[in-house]
């Protein structure tokens, strides 16, 4: 249950820390009748992802434990100990290999690298009430199977980044690590920022919510962990040059502009807003930040997500598959517990304590070129809604398995209450939990079943091109002579 709301300290949203903190608990508790015996994965209902129920469970561990450990670090350990019991009892079982559920060992390019970050990054948080309480045995196993990422192959995208917090989270505590592979991944980036404070997420023009959630948000978390003053000061301007422009993307009603991948990520996408604040780098008005934030999170809270269980399903509000990629399974829309980077600062810093200051838009209508990403951004007061003109992703490199382009990057307008439509893809919706892999079922946002007939046969689909499943999970693979698997 969340707390009555103040009118007084939020006169927009009327949601405070508490609200936060109360979500916090509310997707926490949700996720524990999911738990496998031994706490170690968290094998949440829905359909699986092309890395399996082993990683799928593990991403379950990991994205929650994040959210445990900024809710755990926020309230300076004052939680139920049940809390911090269960994820160090999942710590101690998933690192432990004769454990049924042990935790997927480290290989290149796999989701367990994404995965290694979260929880070296929840480490680091909660380390006086965790990681330093383990038992020896513990801590040993956790840095064990942390370092075994050590030179392990990531897509060249803001994946570099993940190692980067693993190595870093092995440095603070002495272990085994590599520095080469710090520097890698903080130079790599470098290539991909194109200024005005925007990154492209790889080569090309990859823009989308990943600048604020991953190419802003890992750096400065890493020069929060190292103490690296120069490179953070880069970072600093950087995010704040960003924030200038991000803070318009979000509507009246808490809406975010729908555009890109990963959007069953929802209101992730508040992350660098807090991160401006938690690293002192953000240009806006004390109180705006929590304004648009609260907003956001609230907007989703009234719209189904969470859902009636308390979960987080693959889709945008409640489940919609169309929006959503092959990598993403049950447990990924839990990268939203980055929305509560927030609850890291203290109760009285003045962003929880000042009023809520006026959103940009609840003062007038807006206009705004944002040169990075070749967006022009129109939002207008009389209906709160946020427009996007675009004249510069088209994330190219990254097309559809099926060769065809994806309408969340190509097309010329997006907006905060408008969707792109599927159906510019015929016949196409994401594959299914229960279908082998070449039967497609294609279903509108209604949810009526397509009338296209499903192939039965094992032979690949017609008019694509064709490479053997480098990982082994189908006979073959659709892609642009690569396994799409892997891409």
């Amino acid at each position: 249950m969340l707390p009555p709301g103040d009118g007084f300290l939020s006169p927009y949203t009327g949601w405070t820390r508490a609200h936060w903190e109360a979500a916090a608990d509310h997707l926490l508790d949700a996720v524990v009748p999911y738990a496998v015996p031994g706490a170690a994965q968290y094998r949440l209902p829905g359909r699986p992802s092309t890395a399996g129920l082993s990683s799928d469970g593990l991403e379950g561990f990991a994205r929650t434990f994040l959210l445990a450990a900024f809710r755990i670090a926020g309230a300076g350990g004052a939680v139920p100990a049940a809390l911090i019991e269960r994820y160090a009892q999942g710590l101690a079982h998933g690192t432990d290999p004769a454990h049924r559920y042990a935790w997927p060992a480290a290989a290149d390019c796999s989701q367990q690298i994404v995965e290694a970050a979260s929880i070296a990054l929840a480490l680091h948080e909660t380390r006086p009430w965790l990681f330093d309480r383990l038992d020896p045995a513990v801590r040993e196993r956790v840095v064990d199977w942390l370092a075994g990422f050590g030179g392990k192959r990531t897509w060249q995208s803001n994946w570099v980044l993940f190692p980067v917090m693993v190595q870093q989270f092995l440095a603070d505590i002495g272990g085994p690590h590599d520095p080469a592979q710090i520097e890698a991944g903080l130079d790599r980036i470098e290539q991909w920022y194109v200024g005005d404070g925007w990154y492209t997420d790889g080569a090309g023009r990859c823009f989308d919510y990943y600048a604020g959630w991953a190419m802003h948000l890992y750096p400065l978390l890493w020069a929060r962990m190292s103490g690296d003053r120069e490179r953070g000061e880069k970072y600093r301007e950087r995010l704040r040059a960003f924030l200038g422009q991000y803070q318009h993307m979000f509507a009246r009603d808490g809406a975010p502009v729908h555009q890109g991948r990963s959007l069953c990520y929802r209101f992730a996408c508040v992350a660098p807003l807090w991160l401006g604040e938690l690293v002192d780098a953000s240009p806006l008005p004390a109180g705006r930040t929590r304004r648009i934030a609260s907003g956001v999170l609230r907007h989703f809270a009234e719209r189904g997500a969470p859902d009636e269980r308390g979960l987080l399903g693959l889709g945008w509000y409640e489940r919609f598959l169309p929006s959503t990629q092959l990598y993403s399974g049950p447990a990924s829309p839990y990268w939203a517990a980055k929305a509560f980077l927030g609850l890291l600062l203290p109760a009285d810093h003045p962003e929880w304590t000042v009023r809520e200051s006026a959103a940009p838009l609840d003062e007038g209508d807006q206009v705004v070129a944002m040169s990075g990403p070749g967006w022009l951004l129109h939002a207008t007061r009389h209906d709160g809604v946020v427009r996007v003109v675009n004249h510069g992703s088209d994330r190219a490199r990254h097309l559809a398995a099926d060769g065809l382009e994806d309408p969340h990057y190509t097309r010329f307008g997006y907006a905060s209450h408008a969707a792109p439509r599927p159906a510019s893809r015929p016949g196409y919706a994401p594959w299914t939990a229960t279908s082998p892999w070449w039967r497609r079922t294609a279903r509108s946002p209604g949810g009526a079943a397509s009338s296209r007939s499903p192939r039965t046969t094992g032979s690949p689909p017609r008019r694509t091109r064709t490479t053997p499943c480098a990982w082994r999970r189908r006979r073959w693979c659709v892609g642009r002579g690569r396994c799409a698997c892997t891409g």
